[in-house]
C-alpha cells in the first residue's frame, strides 16, 4: 500500500552493528525506509559505522542528518558518559531547532517520532501543529522498597531516583514536553501511570525490543521429551545489584530438584554473587559463564530449557525476547515491562511482594519448569510465537498504522 508521507526520527546514537539506543533508532530508521522516506536526526558518535554500512547497502529513502553543539559540549564520548546528561538536554535542543526550520519550508504530511533517548524523563519539544509519536519509552518504574536490601551502599542512588521520577508529573516544562506529543508508547505500566498524571491521554503500550529477521529459531520449537539430565536455567545480564541474581540463587537452594542454573554476565557484583553461591552450597548447580559474546549468546539460549529473569528495576529487559526467539519459557517477576508483556501462556509470573514470598515464588516457578515438559514445550511454542510478532519489519508495519492513525486525525481537525 502506497504512503504519502515522510517521517522524521529523532534518535540521539545509531549505529547497524550495536545493541542498545543505537541499535533501536537503527532498526526503526531501516524498517520504517522499506515504505516511506526517512530523515534521522542523530549526534555523529558512530558516523564512520552507519556511513560505510550505507556505502555497502544503499537506501535512497534512508538520510541522516548529524546534528553537533555549536561551541560549548560538555561530552567526550572517548571520556566515558561523564557530561552526557547535559549534553543530550543541549543536543536535543539544536535538533528540534533544525527540525522546526526544516518542516517550516517544505510541503506534505510529515510524522516526528522521537525515538531515543527512551527515556521519560526527557520528554521531546515537539514542532507546534506536527503529528508527533514520542518512544516507546520506559523510566516510570522503581525498584519495589521491601527489596532495598538487595541493593546495599547503591540503595540511596535508587531512592533519589524514584523520588526524582515521581516529582516528573509536578514540573511545568516536563508536563509541557508531555502535552507536545499527539502518542506516547510506553513499555511498561508504571510508565504509563506516571504520563497520566501529567494529563497524558494518548497513551499506548509498545515493546521497546525487536528482534531482526529470522534471528532465533526459524521454524516452531519441537516438543522435547522426558529430560535425562538436569533443567539447564539460563540467566543473562549485568551482574549489579538491581538485576538481583540472588533472587533465582535462593530460589534455587531451596529446591530439590535437578536443576543447573547457567550465569551469563560480568559486572561489578560478580564475585560478591559468586561467594553467595558458594556460601548457599551451589557450587555444582551455578556455573559463571563471564561476558559471552554475541555468537556465543545464540549458543547458550540453543543450550538450555528455560529463561529466569530477576530484575528489579527493568523498562522491559530485551533479554527476554531474545530468549523467546529461541523458543525458551521465561520466568520473570510480575512487574514492570516484562509483567506488561510477557503473555500469561509463555512462561510464570512471580507476584513481587516480599523478598521471602517472591523467592519461594521463584523456587516454585523453577520447580514447575523441572517437573512438567509438556507445560514447558506449551510455553516453549508461546514464547517462540510471541517473539515472532516482535520481528522488526512487523513492529515497523504498526508503527505505520499509528502514522496513519495521527495524520488522519489531524486532517479531521483542520
Amino acid at each position: 500500500m502506497a504512503r504519502d508521507f515522510r517521517v522524521i526520527l529523532v534518535g540521539h546514537a545509531i549505529s547497524p552493528i550495536r545493541g542498545s539506543e543505537p541499535g533501536v533508532t537503527w532498526n526503526w530508521a531501516w524498517e520504517l525506509s522499506q515504505h516511506v522516506p526517512v530523515e534521522v536526526f542523530a549526534f555523529p558518535q558512530y558516523r564512520k559505522e552507519v556511513e560505510e554500512h550505507l556505502a555497502e547497502n544503499p537506501n535512497p529513502r534512508l538520510k541522516i542528518r548529524w546534528v553537533t553543539l555549536r561551541g560549548f559540549d560538555p561530552w567526550r564520548p572517548e571520556k566515558g558518559e561523564r557530561g552526557i546528561r547535559l549534553h543530550y538536554l543541549l543536543w536535543l535542543r539544536e535538533a528540534y531547532k533544525v527540525i522546526r526550520e526544516l518542516t517550516a519550508s517544505t510541503d506534505g504530511p510529515v510524522v516526528v517520532h522521537h525515538v531515543s533517548w527512551g527515556s521519560v524523563s526527557a520528554p521531546p519539544s515537539i514542532p507546534q501543529g506536527l503529528a508527533a509519536v514520542w518512544g516507546p519509552v520506559g523510566g516510570g518504574q522503581a525498584a519495589p522498597w521491601a527489596f532495598r536490601g538487595f541493593f546495599g551502599r547503591e540503595w540511596l542512588g535508587e531512592a533519589v531516583r524514584a523520588f526524582r521520577v515521581k516529582a516528573l508529573p509536578y514540573l511545568p516544562w516536563w508536563r509541557q514536553g508531555v502535552a507536545s506529543v499527539s502518542r506516547i508508547l510506553v513499555t511498561n505500566r508504571e510508565t504509563e501511570v506516571l504520563l497520566r498524571k501529567a494529563g497524558a491521554r494518548n497513551v499506548l503500550p509498545f515493546l521497546d525490543c525487536g528482534t531482526p529477521k529470522g534471528f532465533g529459531l526459524s521454524k516452531p520449537p519441537n516438543p522435547k521429551g522426558e529430560r535425562v539430565s538436569p533443567l539447564r536455567l539460563l540467566w543473562a545480564g549485568r551482574l549489579e545489584a538491581r538485576k538481583a541474581l540472588p533472587l533465582a540463587l535462593r530460589a534455587l537452594a531451596r529446591l530439590q530438584v535437578p536443576v543447573e542454573l547457567w550465569v551469563a554476565g560480568d559486572g561489578p557484583l560478580r564475585a560478591d554473587w559468586e561467594a553467595e553461591a558458594r556460601r548457599l552450597g551451589l557450587e555444582d548447580r551455578v556455573r559463571f559463564f563471564g561476558r559471552v559474546p554475541w555468537v556465543q549468546m545464540q549458543e547458550l539460549f540453543r543450550s538450555t530449557d528455560a529463561f529466569i529473569f530477576t530484575s528489579l528495576r527493568d523498562s522491559f529487559g530485551c533479554v527476554v525476547l531474545e530468549a523467546m526467539a529461541f523458543g525458551l519459557p521465561v520466568i520473570v517477576p510480575d512487574h514492570q515491562g516484562v509483567g506488561t508483556f510477557v503473555p500469561n501462556e509463555a512462561g510464570i509470573k512471580v507476584p513481587v511482594t516480599t523478598p521471602e514470598d517472591t523467592i519461594g515464588g521463584f523456587a516454585r516457578a523453577i520447580e514447575h519448569m523441572a517437573l512438567d515438559q509438556e507445560a514447558r514445550n506449551r510455553m516453549a511454542l508461546a514464547a517462540w510465537r510471541f517473539a515472532q510478532e516482535e520481528r522488526w519489519d512487523k513492529r515497523a508495519e504498526r508503527m505505520l498504522n499509528i502514522y496513519e492513525e495521527l495524520l488522519h486525525d489531524a486532517h479531521c481537525h483542520l
